[in-house]
């Protein structure tokens, strides 16, 4: 079973400082390097829900649990009792556990691209091309197959950079886990929030996937 969950951040100050709570020293101080209290709020509800829900999981505190980095900045459990993924854009946080899969997440407030043609010839295989160009609304087809290829290559925590993302075509708006390249599946999962899009990546296609929508304010 994949848990995925969504969070808004729009919640009151005392909150977020209570979320902050919850942090280690070095995220709180990257969280207080952001120049905005928008992108400062959403940093503090990612990884303070993260710490929260993965102490539920583990019946642990979630200030102690010990979290680093891959060689491509993937974070991780060191133990790795939990496989985890975040991912944030406008007001919504997404959220993505896994105990049998390292799992990927991406979500992204749809927003209309100066020229998405342009972006997805450098990104996008040949069928993802015809698929965006076949497709009544532009910007809507780009970002379900961006989510797509965003999850599979924060699953296999490589990270865009590393990627050749034209090498493998991703399934189109699949709400079931579906092959996409080697060993990864991805599928597409609705938001709670209209305007947004979404995608799950994981090493199995056979996983359930199971959403909810939670209240930051209740993991204070």
């Amino acid at each position: 079973m994949i848990d995925v969950y969504f969070i808004d951040v729009n919640v009151p100050r005392q909150v977020v400082d209570a979320l902050s709570e919850l942090l280690a020293d070095g995220e709180r101080e990257r969280a207080g390097r952001y120049r905005f209290d928008d992108d400062r709020r959403r940093s503090i509800v990612a990884r303070a829900a993260t710490r929260r829900l993965l102490g539920r999981y583990l019946g642990a505190d979630p200030r102690g649990l010990t979290i680093v980095e891959g060689e491509h900045g993937k974070p991780a459990l060191a133990s790795r009792e939990i496989e985890f993924n975040a991912s944030h854009s406008g007001d919504l946080v997404a959220l993505a556990f896994a105990s049998m899969t390292p799992v990927g997440i991406d979500i992204e407030r749809q927003r209309t691209l100066r020229n998405p043609l342009a972006l997805a010839r450098r990104f996008f295989s040949a069928d993802e091309l015809t698929f965006l160009t076949a497709s009544a609304d532009i910007n809507e087809a780009f970002f379900t197959v961006w989510t797509a290829k965003e999850a599979i290559v924060k699953a296999n925590g490589r990270g865009i950079a590393a990627s050749d993302l034209r090498a493998f075509t991703v399934p189109f708006g699949a709400s079931q886990l579906r092959p996409a390249v080697d060993i990864w599946s991805v599928a597409t999962i609705e938001p709670t929030l209209n305007g947004y899009h979404a995608a799950i990546a994981a090493r199995t296609g056979s996983e359930q996937i199971a959403q909810l929508a939670i209240d930051a304010s209740s993991l204070a």
